[in-house]
């Protein structure tokens, strides 16, 4: 496990640089344009078990978008286990990524979700909306601060692995979707002391062949 399905570019050569020289195109906040947003919730007052990684339920949230720019993946990680939650849209428009996290997070017991922290892309306007639902906290990081939501940030890079920025999202199956997902939830990780993250989330021993 652990290898992607298909390369969609350098056919079959490990993305070894997979950060080295990389620029960052700085995306739209949602304290841009219509819909001010000049109050949200900072980062610097979420709860210290979601700092220090002690409790499940604390989630980073982001969305990679497709060679198209409309079609995305909504991607949800867990800081304590690495676990991704994820799920293709045909856009990123605020009220679509609202649901499909409403979708996502919902699933799960209400001691496992916590906190969620997005990035400041305008898709993530309607993050009251997602707290009311859901009966929990939202929480934004500093503008142009992608490092305060390392763990998702990080897995954003596994996902283009998979999918590269000239990749069409909707041209992939579902299920290249799932053992996408599947395969990162099932990678050993060095920071879990070579757990997969969802040993670690689930709370038992995985047995795969």
């Amino acid at each position: 496990l652990g290898v992607p399905l298909k390369s969609h570019g350098a056919r079959g050569l490990p993305r070894l640089l997979r950060h080295r020289g990389k620029t960052r195109k700085i995306k739209g906040t949602i304290n841009e344009r219509r819909g001010r947003f000049n109050d949200v919730p900072s980062i610097h007052d979420r709860p210290r078990s979601a700092e220090n990684r002690s409790w499940f339920g604390h989630w980073e949230g982001d969305t990679v978008r497709g060679k198209t720019g409309h079609s995305a993946l909504v991607t949800l990680v867990d800081r304590k286990s690495r676990y991704l939650l994820s799920k293709r849209t045909a856009n990123a428009k605020a009220d679509t990524v609202r649901d499909v996290m409403i979708e996502l997070l919902g699933a799960l017991p209400a001691n496992r979700v916590r906190t969620v922290t997005p990035d400041r892309g305008r898709e993530f306007a309607r993050y009251r909306e997602l707290a009311e639902r859901l009966n929990t906290k939202v929480f934004f990081p500093d503008p142009h601060a992608p490092q305060q939501r390392g763990t998702n940030e990080n897995t954003n890079g596994l996902t283009r692995e998979y999918f590269p920025k000239n990749t069409d999202l909707d041209l992939q199956s579902d299920q290249e979707i799932e053992t996408y997902i599947e395969q990162l939830n099932n990678r050993p990780r060095k920071v879990l002391g070579w757990k997969t993250p969802s040993e670690v989330f689930m709370g038992k021993k995985l047995h795969l062949s």
